[in-house]
C-alpha cells in the first residue's frame, strides 16, 4: 500500500484512519511466529486421514500473538462452497472456536455448532451436540479444531479446573479423528496437571513467548523484529526503530511483548500523521505512551522523553520502587490484620 508524503500537512480524516487502520493489521513473521505457523502446518499434513491425528498446545503470556498466529493459519484455509453431484456444502479446513469462560461440556459443543454455522447450535442435550459436531466435521471437510483462550477451563474466581469440561475435550480430541489444537496463557497448563489423560494426548507443547533482550543474539532478534515493522509503517520515512538506543526504549515500555509495542506505534501514528509528519519520531512516541498504561507496571517511566536512557537503570529504579510499593502495602494489611486481632470478634446484635 502506498502512502504519499504529507510535508507537515495533515491530511482528511479518511486517509488518516486509512493509515491508522494499516497499522492495526500489521502482522510480522519473526521465528517463533514463522516456527509455530510451521507447525501447525506439519500437523495439519500429517494427521490427514492418520489413525492418531496429532495434537499441539500452544501457550505464552497475553500480548505474544497467539490469537493472531491461529487466526492467520485458520485464514489460510478460508472457508468456500463447494458443489457435488447430490448437494452444496461449505467447506471449513480450519475451525477456530474461542472458549467461553467458566465453559460447560454443554457450552462447548454449542459455541462448536454455532461457528461451524448450525442454526440450532442450542438445540439439544450435551450428548446430542457433541454428536452433531461429529456429524458436520465429515460433513464439512473439517481438518484441524483450534480452541482458542483454553484458559476459560479454569474458573477465575476460585482458580479450580472446570473438571466435567476438561474430560469433554480429552473424550472428544480422542473420538474426533482430526488434529486438535490448543491455545491458552500459560496458566492453562493447570488443566493438563489436573487432567493427565489429556496432558498425555497434547504431548507436543509450544511456547509463544515475548521477546528476550539479555544476549546480543536476543538483541539482535528484537530489533530485526522492530526493522521490519519500521518498513511497513504507513510512512514515506523510516523512525529508525531499530536504532539500539530506540530499541531499549521499545523494549522496556513492552517487555518484549510485540502487541505492546504495536498498541505504541498504532497511537504515535494517529499523532505523527494529525501533525503532518512523515515519520514517527520519539516525541509522537512520548505522547502515545500516555495512552498505554499497564496496570502490573504503575512505576514505569517514559524513556521517549529521556535523552539519556539507560535500559538497565531504568529497569532497577522500577523494579525497587515496585518492591516498596509491596513492602507498604504489606506492612498496611499487616497493621489491618492486628487491629482486627486486638477489638475481638465483631458481635451483631
Amino acid at each position: 500500500m502506498d502512502f504519499e508524503r504529507l510535508d507537515g500537512k495533515a491530511p482528511d480524516s479518511k486517509d488518516l484512519k486509512r493509515r491508522v487502520e494499516h497499522v492495526k493489521k500489521i502482522i510480522v513473521h519473526h521465528p517463533k511466529y514463522e516456527n509455530l505457523l510451521e507447525e501447525m502446518e506439519t500437523i495439519m499434513d500429517l494427521s490427514d486421514d492418520s489413525v492418531s491425528p496429532d495434537c499441539l498446545y500452544i501457550f505464552g503470556p497475553t500480548g505474544a500473538g497467539k490469537s493472531t498466529v491461529t487466526k492467520e493459519f485458520t485464514a489460510r484455509y478460508s472457508r468456500e462452497t463447494k458443489e457435488t453431484d447430490d448437494r452444496e456444502y461449505t467447506h471449513i479446513p480450519v475451525l477456530r472456536v474461542v472458549v467461553p469462560p467458566k465453559a460447560t461440556p454443554r457450552m462447548l459443543a454449542s459455541k462448536v455448532l454455532e461457528d461451524m454455522g448450525d442454526p440450532f447450535s442450542h438445540k439439544g442435550s450435551e450428548t446430542e451436540l457433541t454428536s452433531r459436531i461429529h456429524h458436520f466435521v465429515k460433513e464439512l471437510g473439517i481438518k484441524v479444531i483450534i480452541f482458542d483462550e483454553f484458559q476459560h477451563l479454569i474458573d477465575a474466581d476460585t482458580e479450580y479446573v472446570l473438571a466435567t469440561a476438561s474430560n469433554w475435550v480429552k473424550t472428544f480430541t480422542e473420538e474426533i479423528g482430526i488434529a486438535v489444537i490448543l491455545c491458552g496463557m500459560p496458566e492453562s497448563i493447570k488443566v493438563f496437571i489436573s487432567n493427565p489423560q489429556l496432558d498425555r494426548r497434547f504431548c507436543n507443547k509450544v511456547a509463544l513467548e515475548a521477546f528476550a533482550y539479555s544476549t546480543v543474539e536476543e538483541i539482535l532478534i528484537f530489533r530485526v523484529f522492530l526493522q521490519k515493522v519500521d518498513k511497513l509503517l504507513p510512512f514515506t520515512e523510516l523512525a529508525n526503530l531499530a536504532d539500539q538506543r530506540t530499541a531499549d526504549k521499545l523494549y522496556y515500555i513492552s517487555n518484549g511483548i510485540p502487541f505492546y509495542v504495536m498498541k505504541l506505534l498504532e497511537y504515535a501514528t494517529y499523532i505523527a500523521v494529525k501533525a503532518g509528519a512523515d515519520k514517527i519520531a520519539e516525541s509522537h512516541l512520548a505522547k502515545a505512551l500516555l495512552k498505554v498504561k499497564q496496570v502490573a507496571r504503575p512505576f514505569v517511566a517514559n524513556p521517549f522523553a529521556d535523552t539519556n536512557f539507560d535500559l538497565e537503570a531504568a529497569l532497577g529504579t522500577e523494579n525497587n520502587a515496585m518492591n516498596k510499593y509491596k513492602e507498604k502495602l504489606m506492612i498496611k494489611r499487616k497493621k489491618g490484620r492486628n487491629l482486627q486481632k486486638a477489638q475481638g470478634p465483631s458481635l451483631n446484635i
